[in-house]
């Protein structure tokens, strides 16, 4: 009798050991996941293309006037970094360079049409370059009206350059604007940027095909990225952003881009 009763008081104590082992290894995996780092850096890189266009500008000539209907077609790289961490401090340094090619229609007052190429190589007074750098600096809040979205509020200044058949263009900008990521699953995010910018000290040489005969003016940008993790560890990820940018609200050129930038989380 003795010895059944030791026998089940040791299976008791052993059944019990074994039930708090288990679970203190189960807290500590959860402890363990909870503490697990978040990536909240971001470093990019990718190509980008651009087109644009100005519709149906008139120029006059020693007999009359043409239609000039250049449209600009862009190609290149952006890169940069960014860190977004909810409730916290937000910025992104962001850098693109891009060559371009122009096919230009002219229609004179006979309704002839004529086909103008430029030189794609960037060389003396041939080819386009276009070239952009902004320094974002702000914040980001986790929003409490829709789980699992952060909007990151911020400003920004940058310095846009623009060469296009030997003539010149630049200045400087002050920018602001809204940055919106909605998180749908682990694996996929979609976004929604939009920005406005307030341009100034402007140099045009030669009225280059962006003809900024102001020193201010403003523009905007609507962009809508579209994100997939990738991974176990999700510190790989591809967004794919199409958007309109205006650089001067007043003028006719409008610009519709695309980007696919590659991204690494850490």
């Amino acid at each position: 009798m003795k010895s059944t009763s030791m026998t089940l008081l040791a299976s008791a104590m052993l059944s019990l050991t074994s039930l708090i082992s288990a679970d203190a290894a189960t807290g500590c995996e959860v402890e363990m996941k909870q503490c697990q780092p978040a990536n909240y850096n971001r470093v990019y890189a990718g190509p980008e293309f651009m087109w644009s266009h100005f519709p149906g500008n008139k120029k006059e000539i020693e007999n009359g006037t043409i239609k000039w209907n250049p449209n600009t077609y862009y190609g290149g790289l952006r890169f940069g970094h960014e860190y977004l961490k909810p409730q916290d401090f937000y910025s992104n340094t962001d850098i693109v360079a891009l060559m371009g090619t122009t096919w230009a229609e002219k229609k004179d007052e006979k309704e002839t049409k004529a086909w103008e190429r430029t030189r794609e190589v960037f060389k003396g007074k041939r080819g386009h370059f276009w070239g952009n750098i902004e320094q974002r600096l702000g914040y980001t809040f986790a929003s409490s009206l829709l789980p699992s979205c952060t909007a990151s509020l911020y400003v920004a200044p940058g310095f846009h350059y623009e060469h296009i058949n030997g003539s010149h263009a630049y200045w400087y900008y002050a920018a602001t604007g809204l940055k919106a990521v909605q998180q749908f699953t682990d694996s996929f995010h979609l976004g929604c940027d939009l920005k406005v910018m307030y341009a100034f000290g402007a140099h045009d040489k030669n009225n280059i095909a962006t003809d900024f005969g102001r020193k201010q003016f403003w523009g905007y940008e609507v962009g809508l990225p579209f994100e997939w993790k990738l991974g176990e560890t999700k510190a790989f990820d591809i967004q794919v952003k199409p958007y309109l940018l205006k650089l001067d609200v007043n003028s006719a050129e409008t610009l519709l881009g695309a980007r696919v930038e590659l991204g690494y989380n850490f």
